[in-house]
């Protein structure tokens, strides 16, 4: 079980602080409105902020040596005094996770911020779609001689529209909606700009549970073989730093250090014998400069 990497006292000040948090109400198909609720409204106020610092402590920290947790999978699977309402959004990775192939000897997890959002009634703006379909036919000779099995989406109008922009490129792969990729903040991030010291720590705690659902989706070792597979994540920057944060062993507390734009893609590689490794985060060389954007 990883040790909290910072002091008991910055933490706990981390969780008494007020935040704005951003949810999604859609459901993806075949999971049940009862379990949603949970999940993508975060009905999860009835969490004290004390059993929030402990979860934190539980989740988020690293070891103070900083070497690699071999048995980060294990560390994953331990759910014991986990709240339901937070033990929810694992239920809803287990079931996700089915969609994903595990006799493979390598797995390849392609994050795909999603394209620029319209202002109006578009999902997508002229440029995001653009950077959509640029995006889609870098992925279709991003891995050579490896299938792409399904591509994850979030609720979000903009990460649906870029998910189905890049099926087109990739041919018979298979969508997936997934609430737990929705926007938010999964963990006041450190240096905490103004806006997020606001957030109260039960608006919190849906964020990190969703995001660390997420991490249960999509982090997990292959159990071998001679093939290997490819899966593409279209989701939004919060969450897409903070797994990979996770996903890597380092302090989480730091993924607003990292910057993605829109329709960038972040690589990341898992090997069966669970060594993860980041081949690329937040590559836009396949986007011309006059598209690039971040907000």
């Amino acid at each position: 079980m990883w040790r909290a990497s910072l002091p008991r006292g910055r933490l706990r000040t981390l969780f008494q602080t007020k935040v704005v948090r951003h949810a999604s109400s859609s459901q993806p198909t075949g999971l049940s409105s009862r379990r949603m609720a949970g999940i993508a409204v975060g009905c999860l106020a009835a969490v004290s902020a004390g059993a929030i610092y402990d979860l934190t402590s539980r989740w988020v920290g690293r070891q103070d040596d900083e070497e690699w947790l071999e048995d980060w999978e294990e560390e994953l699977a331990d759910e014991a005094g986990v709240p339901p309402e937070i033990a929810a959004s694992f239920v809803v990775a287990r079931e996700l996770r089915q969609a994903s192939d595990p006799l493979v000897g390598t797995r390849h997890l392609i994050f795909v911020r999603h394209g620029q959002p319209s202002d109006g009634v578009e999902q997508l703006s002229e440029i995001g779609l653009q950077q959509a379909e640029l995006t889609a036919v870098r992925l279709a000779t991003q891995i050579k001689d490896v299938k792409y099995k399904v591509i994850f989406h979030s609720s979000a109008e903009e990460a649906k529209a870029t998910a189905k922009i890049i099926k087109k490129s990739l041919g018979k792969v298979a969508l997936k909606e997934s609430p737990l990729l929705a926007e938010g903040v999964p963990l006041v991030p450190s240096p905490a700009p103004e806006v997020l010291r606001e957030l109260p720590a039960e608006a919190l705690v849906g964020d990190m549970s969703r995001a660390e659902g997420a991490l249960r989706t999509h982090l997990w070792r292959p159990a071998g073989g001679p093939e290997s597979s490819a899966e593409v994540i279209v989701a939004h920057g919060n969450v897409i730093r903070y797994v990979i944060c996770r996903a890597l062993q380092l302090n989480p507390s730091a993924w607003s250090r990292f910057a993605a734009g829109h329709a960038t893609i972040s690589w990341l590689e898992i090997q069966s014998d669970g060594l993860v490794k980041l081949r690329e985060f937040g590559g836009s060389g396949h986007l011309p400069l006059d598209i690039r954007t971040y907000t």
